[in-house]
C-alpha cells in the first residue's frame, strides 16, 4: 500500500536539496540560467522532438554531475574537515567530471541548434 506521509516527505526532502544546492553553489545557478537559455532556444528554432529529448538528457546529466559532485564535497568535507592531498585529487576529479559532462552537454546543444541557425542565414 501506498505510504502517503512517506510519499510526502521524500518529495520535500528532494525539493529541500534542490533549493540548498540553487542556493549554496554558483555553478548550479549558473546551469539553471543555461538550461533557461537552451529551452528558450529549443522553442524559438521548434526544434523536434528527438531533438528536445537529447538536450533534456545532456542538461540533466550536467544537473546530476553537479548534485553528485556537491554531496561528494559535502561529505568530505564532514568526514576530514583539514586540507588533504588526496581528498583535493577527489574533488578536483569530481570537478573535472562536472566540466567533461558540461561540455558535451554544450557539444549537444551546438550539435542540435547549428542546422537551425544555418537556416536563418539561408532563407
Amino acid at each position: 500500500m501506498l505510504n502517503h506521509k512517506r510519499l510526502r516527505d521524500s518529495f520535500g526532502n528532494a525539493f529541500k536539496g534542490l533549493y540548498r544546492l540553487l542556493r549554496d553553489e554558483q555553478n548550479a545557478r549558473i546551469h539553471v540560467v543555461l538550461t533557461m537559455f537552451v529551452f528558450a532556444s529549443a522553442i524559438v528554432f521548434q526544434v523536434n522532438r528527438l531533438e528536445a529529448a537529447i538536450l533534456f538528457i545532456a542538461v540533466i546529466m550536467v544537473f546530476g554531475m553537479e548534485i553528485i559532485n556537491t554531496a561528494i564535497e559535502e561529505l568530505i568535507d564532514h568526514l576530514h574537515p583539514h586540507r588533504h592531498e588526496t581528498i583535493a585529487r577527489i574533488k578536483d576529479g569530481m570537478a573535472g567530471a562536472v566540466f567533461i559532462s558540461a561540455m558535451i552537454a554544450a557539444a549537444v546543444a551546438f550539435l542540435v541548434f547549428y542546422p537551425h541557425v544555418l537556416g536563418l542565414f539561408s532563407r
